[in-house]
């Protein structure tokens, strides 16, 4: 192997169990402006943070109860799909709870926009947060099926892959 393709070769940490480092069906991630990696641990009803070379660094639990995704903004904020409470949690990059975004079916993705906005995916539609006040705003107007993961488009919208009807969609800015 020349060295271009052993940097190449994946990067792995964790395995399976309940204990510090470990994963019991892992399913969002992000990675924050410090170059942590978050994780959301659903099995095991947490998050966990690690640094590029996997030591754990942090770890949220307590109420979360299957979160499945994850997001974090620039200021280190950590924004948490708990699925099985049917909200989107905030944290402090310290773990300390800073308010939670409600009145949703089955949160599974978090992304957060250009313009301040969490973006929720919800299992039918993707709602919209204003992450400075937490007041809720208007979501996409199409109902959408199977939305599972979305991404900011760097202009107010945003972009959803609809694994229900097999496509990719686009939502032009509002609110």
């Amino acid at each position: 192997m020349t060295s271009s393709e052993v940097a190449a070769l994946p990067r792995a940490f964790g395995g399976p169990g309940a204990g510090p480092g470990q994963f019991r069906a892992p399913s969002g991630i992000a990675v924050d402006t410090r170059g942590r990696v978050w994780v959301a641990d659903t099995g095991n009803d947490r998050v966990q943070a690690f640094t590029r070379d996997g030591a754990l660094v942090r770890v949220l639990a307590g109420r979360l109860k299957a979160p499945e995704g994850v997001a974090v903004d620039a200021a280190g904020n950590v924004y948490v799909a708990d699925t099985g409470n049917r909200r989107v949690v905030q944290f402090s990059w310290r773990g300390g709870f800073v308010r939670e975004f409600g009145g949703l079916v089955r949160p599974r993705g978090v992304a957060l926009d250009q313009a301040g906005r969490l973006l929720v995916d919800d299992t039918g539609r993707v709602a919209r947060f204003d992450i400075r006040t937490g007041a809720a705003l208007p979501g996409t107007a199409e109902p959408i099926s199977s939305p599972r993961d979305m991404a900011d488009d760097g202009t107010g919208g945003v972009w959803v892959a609809e694994t229900g009807n097999h496509r990719i969609v686009h939502f032009g800015a509002s609110g």
